[in-house]
């Protein structure tokens, strides 16, 4: 790629579902349609809380207003009891949360939505942010539908400078109030084919939408536009396996892009031989990454051409949060590159997520890498990696996607 045109085209906010999304969609689908390759439109529905508004307030000892967003898909209404801060929500605190609003540290995560679930908690704040940025956009949170299905308790959440301060007012007694509308919305995953000699399928993911208050550039723009690049590379090639290219919908909603297209590929699954996603490239700070979600052979054989090629990369095995997950889960072995940011670099899910602070040369880079290592798998006169998830990664699996406890 000579430059970041097709980033910065894609430079808006793409939230799952939205007209911003479908306007994305058709970006791409126009870049890709410039090579005479048909591009399938693939929808699907997610759920969504429309009209999302919320008040929080302290009551006692003083009266005070906070700017707050309400969590979607959680309970709505309007409560009014005591306050306690759990900082790291142990057993002794949530003894004392029954009927509480409380306050937690981190995001709404299985693990700790549980816990207050099963403290009976009245309500929950949570907080996004820095305490060093003045100015930071309250997250618009939801909650995913595995923890819906534990219970739904209103909650809101504030920047971590109100969060802050709120502790510090150490108030008595406060009031919080959350209505929301839920609905359906629609997303696309977009798929392009490039035949080859064999049934065999190898698959390139990216998703390219973006949550709110961030144009998603870094996460996962540069993905988007990776997946673009490999597809003109094999365009003007014969590969000996069938090629997928998919740019995937709505992945921070939960992976349900992926999840959708599984799905609806079943049949077919057992002829893809290897996912490859891409989750944010071309940090000019930084170091190139990549997590298999398969048998160490796939380890191997990623350090084997690294170090062949001359090319640093971190490779472990593991399950990643991002588009290879479902299609590991569907039995297909999967492959996320990434290039993780050097701390005080590009900051997603926020504004921050520019292009500012990515390089074309850093991009082109890891593309280069990964295009070098995806020829040697596809133009293979035998697959050199086992069409197989090893029994630990299957494990991981049931953890990460909450089938098991950990």
């Amino acid at each position: 790629m000579k430059n970041f045109d097709l980033l910065e085209k894609l430079s808006f906010e793409r939230v799952a579902g939205s007209k911003e999304e479908y306007q994305a969609m058709a970006i791409i689908k126009e870049e890709v349609e410039k090579y005479g390759v048909q591009v399938e439109i693939e929808p699907f529905s997610i759920d969504f809380a429309e009209e999302v508004t919320a008040t929080f307030e302290i009551l006692t000892p003083t009266n005070e207003l906070f700017e707050v967003t309400g969590v979607g898909m959680a309970g709505s209404g309007e409560l009014e009891a005591e306050f306690l801060y759990i900082d790291a929500l142990d057993s002794v605190s949530l003894a004392q949360a029954k009927d509480k609003i409380v306050l937690f540290n981190g995001g709404i995560t299985y693990a700790s939505y549980k816990k207050i679930i099963e403290a009976q908690v009245a309500g929950f704040i949570t907080f996004n942010g820095d305490c060093y940025d003045d100015l930071t956009d309250v997250e618009e949170r939801y909650l995913r539908p595995q923890l819906q299905e534990l219970g739904k308790i209103p909650g809101v959440t504030m920047s971590i400078r109100d969060a802050e301060r709120l502790v510090r007012m150490n108030p008595q007694r406060v009031k919080m109030s959350i209505t929301s509308r839920e609905s359906t919305r629609t997303s696309h995953n977009i798929v392009a084919t490039i035949p080859g000699d064999s049934q065999e399928i190898i698959a390139f993911t990216a998703h390219y939408d973006s949550v709110r208050h961030s144009k998603g550039v870094y996460d996962n723009a540069t993905g988007v536009l990776a997946v673009f690049d490999f597809f003109t590379h094999f365009v003007k090639t014969k590969p000996k396996r069938t090629l997928k290219f998919i740019w995937c919908g709505a992945e921070e909603r939960g992976l349900c892009g992926s999840t959708a297209y599984v799905k609806a590929h079943q049949e077919e699954l057992s002829d893809y031989r290897l996912v490859i996603n891409i989750d944010m490239l071309g940090a000019v700070l930084g170091h190139d990454v990549a997590c298999a979600t398969a048998t160490e052979a796939m380890i191997h054989y990623v350090d084997f051409v690294a170090n062949e090629l001359g090319h640093g990369i971190k490779i472990s095995q593991g399950v990643y949060p991002s588009d290879s997950t479902p299609f590991a889960d569907g039995g297909v072995p999967a492959l996320t590159f990434a290039r993780g940011a050097a701390p005080g670099g590009p900051v997603i899910h926020s504004k921050k997520d520019v292009v500012d602070f990515l390089s074309i040369d850093s991009f082109n880079k890891s593309v280069a890498f990964i295009i070098a290592f995806a020829s040697r798998i596809i133009d293979a006169k035998v697959m050199p990696i086992p069409q197989e998830i090893s029994e630990k990664m299957k494990e991981e699996l049931d953890i990460y996607l909450l089938r098991k406890e950990k």
